[in-house]
């Protein structure tokens, strides 16, 4: 140590012992080292430390200083294993920035004793907290203790996150209730959360088919601290994995090492099951359903488990019109009423869940308008009888015009030659649909033809002798008669 550092050394001596605080020699055991191996730079504006070897940053720390923090550029000028802070209570792993500045580790309430820290002091790393000295993690402290000689150049400024070579470590506070304990960072082989390893609990042991779910997810981690252990303030690897789009049980290994260094490999099964209702699916409302027709409901409704199983065929379904249950064999439904159906599908799925539902059916009148032109009409005999002549209009339910030649149909037949009555059924109905079809009667009377009357004729006389001579007689009525050419 030259002169020069030596006399500040002094100085500083002379300054913290004037202000009463005791002084208490830096430990024989810290780690011998050259003062200008390391530089240490802390950066206000994220609360991060890091330590440069040479040029090259090779450990960040999270630390708590606080606005009252000097900046500047200063050099180790002593170490303390313990020492006094403000407010009667102590500190441990002190390295000196300047006067009444220091690094140190989270206070205590008794001198000495480790298992005195305030939790509450602890919780707040990463934070402005201090009353100007930067606050580290123990195992922070103790490192640059050990690690940086007196001498060392110390920075320290105000920045931002790019002025980070290496990203602040992250930081997990104590969970279990205590007012103090010990800093769970403290490598003491005396700290009791150096002897207890990591727990690994799953949240739960099933997981439901289908879900999107990790590994890692599944499980909580946490060290003694109470701290829930993660990739960024531990090491988690998991091996194996669970397949949520097959039923059935799966290992997954978790092995966990905490910031603490203490490591848990524990195996935990997990299994994929189905507890979730099935799912019917096709069933819809539908519209101007016609009456008279017949329709399988169940075409096209399909029945499926959350896990993909099939269960159509387990399907049932009920109908009801107007309160009335209505059959529905093999699922074909005979619309025979206008109005509203309700069409309700059931089915149970293998896990024994339930689920219904019910849609709406409406049923229209679509039977075609079918009119004659008379519902009797009477004929000559042997009148010729063109049985569509009498149809007077065929248009659908609503009013599209048929052909008739094409949809009307008629049975029975007239017989012209004889008179008579008879009976003319005509069906209209659109094309095929049996369920558009109107019939009409139509009866036709057949009127016996009058036979022709011959008029009477002059009695017919004899012949003169003389046919060829033209007599003109006078007979006794004095009448006179002309003669006429008989065609025979």
């Amino acid at each position: 140590m030259n002169k020069i550092l030596k006399k500040v050394i002094s100085s500083l001596l002379v300054v913290v012992m004037v202000m009463g605080v005791p002084v208490i020699s830096p430990t024989k055991n810290a780690v011998k080292a050259d003062s200008k191996a390391y530089t240490i730079k802390v950066n206000l504006g994220t609360n991060c430390t890091t330590i440069y070897k040479g040029n090259k940053p090779i450990k960040a720390m999270i630390c708590s200083p606080s606005s009252e923090t000097p900046t500047g550029t200063f050099y180790v000028p002593v170490k303390y294993r313990w020492h006094e802070m403000i407010g009667n209570c102590y500190a441990q792993y002190c390295t000196r920035i300047a006067p009444e500045i220091l690094f140190h580790s989270v206070w205590y309430y008794k001198n000495g004793d480790k298992s005195t820290m305030s939790v509450s002091a602890y919780n707040v790393m990463g934070q402005k907290a201090s009353h100007g000295c930067v606050r580290l993690l123990c195992k922070d402290a103790k490192w640059i203790y050990d690690h940086c000689a007196v001498g060392t150049k110390i920075k320290i400024f105000w920045g931002k996150k790019k002025d980070d070579p290496l990203k602040r470590p992250g930081f997990t506070p104590i969970t279990n209730g205590k007012f103090t304990d010990w800093d769970p960072t403290d490598p003491d082989p005396k700290n009791p959360y150096r002897k207890k390893a990591p727990t690994v609990k799953a949240k739960s042991k099933t997981v439901e088919y289908g879900s999107k779910v990790k590994a890692l997810s599944l499980v909580t981690i946490k060290d003694s601290a109470g701290n829930t252990v993660t990739n960024k303030n531990g090491k988690i690897k998991v091996s194996g994995k669970v397949n949520t789009k097959k039923l059935g049980t799966y290992k997954v290994k978790y092995m966990v090492k905490d910031s603490l260094g203490n490591k848990k490999t524990q195996t935990i099964k997990f299994k994929v099951v189905d507890t979730k209702k099935p799912k019917i699916t096709g069933a819809a409302v539908k519209k101007n359903v016609p009456m008279g027709s017949s329709l399988n409901v169940l075409s096209g409704v399909k029945a499926v488990t959350a896990s993909g199983a099939n269960i159509t065929s387990k399907i049932k379904v009920y109908v009801k019109h107007n309160g009335k249950k209505v059959v529905a064999k093999n699922g074909v439904v005979q619309f025979s009423e206008v109005g509203r159906y309700t069409i309700t599908y059931k089915v149970t799925g293998k896990n024994k869940k339930k689920i219904s539902k019910t849609v709406k059916y409406y049923v229209t009148n679509q039977k075609v308008k079918f009119t004659l032109k008379s519902g009797t009409v009477t004929i000559n005999q042997n009148d010729k009888f063109d049985y569509n002549s009498y149809v007077k209009s065929l248009t659908t339910y609503d009013g599209k015009a048929l052909n008739i030649a094409h949809n009307v149909k008629h049975k029975g037949s007239v017989n012209t030659s004889k008179p008579g009555t008879y009976k003319i059924t005509y069906t209209a109905q659109n094309g095929n649909q049996a369920y558009t079809a109107v019939s009409l009667t139509l009866t036709v009377v057949v009127k016996a033809k009058v036979p022709e009357t011959t008029t009477p004729g002059t009695p017919e006389t004899t012949a003169p002798e003389n046919p060829t001579t033209a007599a003109t007689p006078s007979g006794e009525n004095g009448n006179e008669t002309s003669g006429w050419t008989e065609n025979y």
